[in-house]
């Protein structure tokens, strides 16, 4: 098939190496629709009952548990096998106190509480639904322990087909390792051709690349599904929430604007070590304006400063917001770095260590970017004024779950939603916030 695979008992994937050359676009590898597990396989797993009116990835969870309970006898346990089930120490599962003590001031603090929650009520519902018919349900393949479990091992190995709208367990794809360098890796997809799926390069790939799944996401997300940080990554950012204030005098003539531009009272930004997005200042330059007339001067899409005053007042509450999230986490950088010299930290002590290194490191470089920017016009009077957190209210935190494999600059939100199913993937849904690069 041309491919060299090869794995490690130590890691969440599968190595595959081109075994000749390919051009771009060429198909590198395709797989029969056959091998391929998609949510309809629930019905005939015989979790359909359970499984009606919950998302695409619930359900298949509740496919692996049921193909588990079948061993051998199942005709996906070659599959099966190749998942990650019981070797991801995502934040999800540990402890809340673990989570507590080891993410204090980290946004991933929140969002695996608020996931950890969001599957005790999944399960509930679960539950209530398999009643006293273990028959078909013992217990000790259906429970929330095995329940977690698959759900975790499924979002870290389900891949979404754009073409097909649909989320797939695929062999050797769902473990392929990620790559977020832009242009780089490969693409899966359905193959009407086939009926099946392809695996196919953004780029030519010569014999003896290691083929890696383009999947540019943030730290908090590799350590959300695989408990993973990857200390280089060049996607790794942190979000700042821009919003209007309704008590604004000039709420409507703001908002009308934003509206023009396709924006919401509220959108999350990124930001990242070296940079501050040109749409976050732009939208708090708009938001912190209080004369009439300088509405006329709103752009939304330039680095345009709109007054000395106007800028000052924006720098200080950026400023304020950095160092507020630094003071959060309790220590300093340098004692993160010293603490990573220490021989006698656990795997999941040294992980937690390196994420909050690296959040510490884009609010420093964050810090730096609006010190720079600040100086020339010190001295200016602002008015008072802060920033909202991106992670206020806990009801929005995972909306929009699944559709982090194809978009994964979006914060997770509204995951409790997700959760029930009430909530199916809707790639590009515009009801869902903005995150602006």
């Amino acid at each position: 098939m041309g491919l060299t695979v090869t794995s490690t008992a130590s890691s969440v994937f599968t190595d595959l190496f081109a075994e000749r050359d390919f051009t771009a676009e060429e198909a590198v590898l395709s797989i029969s629709g056959s091998c391929v597990a998609t949510s309809t396989d629930a019905e005939q797993a015989g979790v359909g009952a359970l499984a009606e009116g919950r998302s695409e990835l619930i359900t298949l969870a509740l496919w692996l548990m049921a193909e588990r309970l079948k061993g051998s006898e199942s005709i996906w346990s070659p599959l099966i096998a190749t998942l990650p089930l019981g070797t991801i120490d995502s934040p999800v599962l540990w402890p809340s106190e673990d989570r507590k003590q080891l993410l204090m001031g980290s946004p991933c603090q929140r969002e695996a509480d608020a996931r950890a929650q969001a599957l005790e009520q999944e399960w509930s519902g679960i539950a209530a639904a398999i009643g006293n018919d273990q028959s078909r349900f013992p217990p000790g393949a259906f429970n929330k322990e095995a329940f977690v479990q698959a759900v975790v091992a499924v979002i870290a190995s389900a891949v979404y087909l754009p073409s097909a709208q649909c989320f797939a367990v695929i062999p050797l794809a769902s473990t392929l390792p990620r790559t977020g360098q832009e242009g780089a890796g490969v693409t899966v997809d359905y193959d009407a051709s086939t009926g099946g799926v392809a695996i196919r390069g953004l780029q030519s790939i010569k014999r003896g690349t290691k083929l890696e799944l383009q999947d540019p996401r943030p730290n908090s997300e590799l350590l959300l599904v695989w408990g993973l940080v990857e200390d280089s990554n060049p996607n790794d950012c942190l979000y700042i929430e821009a919003s209007l204030v309704r008590s604004d005098r000039l709420f409507q003539a703001k908002q009308e604007i934003l509206q023009s531009q396709g924006l919401g009272l509220k959108e999350l930004y990124p930001v990242y070590q070296d940079r501050m997005p040109v749409q976050l200042m732009a939208y708090l330059r708009l938001s912190r304006m209080q004369n009439a007339a300088e509405l006329a001067a709103a752009n939304l899409e330039k680095d345009v400063v709109v007054s000395p005053m106007n800028e000052y007042e924006v720098l200080q509450l950026l400023l304020a917001e950095c160092r507020d999230r630094l003071t959060a986490y309790g220590s300093s950088l340098e004692d993160e770095v010293s603490l990573l010299q220490s021989r006698g930290l656990s795997s999941r002590e040294r992980t937690a260590c390196r994420q909050r290194l690296a959040e510490k490191r884009i609010l420093q470089g964050a810090l730096d970017v609006v010190r720079r920017r600040l100086a020339p016009i010190r001295g200016i009077p602002t008015k008072e004024g802060a920033l909202t957190g991106p992670n206020s209210d806990l009801a929005d935190i995972f909306k929009g779950m699944e559709e982090l494999p194809q978009k994964p600059a979006k914060l997770i939100s509204g995951f409790l939603s997700w959760a029930r199913g009430e909530q199916d993937p809707e790639w590009g849904d515009k009801k869902q916030p903005r995150r602006k690069r």
